[in-house]
């Protein structure tokens, strides 16, 4: 959904570090406590820190790795060498 923001909210948001790029994230995660207004608690900050902490954790432990799917069906998965990266991008990234 699309929001417009008003000349008085825009200058609030100025005063009080809130971003338009905010908006995704606040109302994405935060409570909504009534029809017209979302709250982020800090239980929330902190659960949605460390779901993101976790994610992170996952794309570290996923460094390099390379499924091979045919179809519908995963084939195999293994760790790529350097090597197999750069022959595999030698060949284009066509899927990308």
């Amino acid at each position: 959904m699309s929001y417009s923001i008003t000349q008085h909210a825009e200058t609030r948001m100025n005063q009080r570090g809130i971003r338009k790029e905010d908006f995704g994230l606040i109302l994405a995660a935060a409570d909504q406590v009534a029809s017209d207004a979302y709250l982020m608690t800090n239980e929330i900050v902190d659960e949605e820190i460390a779901r993101r902490k976790k994610e992170i954790q996952q794309f570290e432990r996923l460094r390099g790795k390379k499924l091979i799917v045919e179809g519908g069906t995963i084939i195999t998965s293994y760790h790529a060498t350097q090597r197999d990266q750069t022959r595999t991008y030698r060949k284009g990234r066509a899927y990308a």
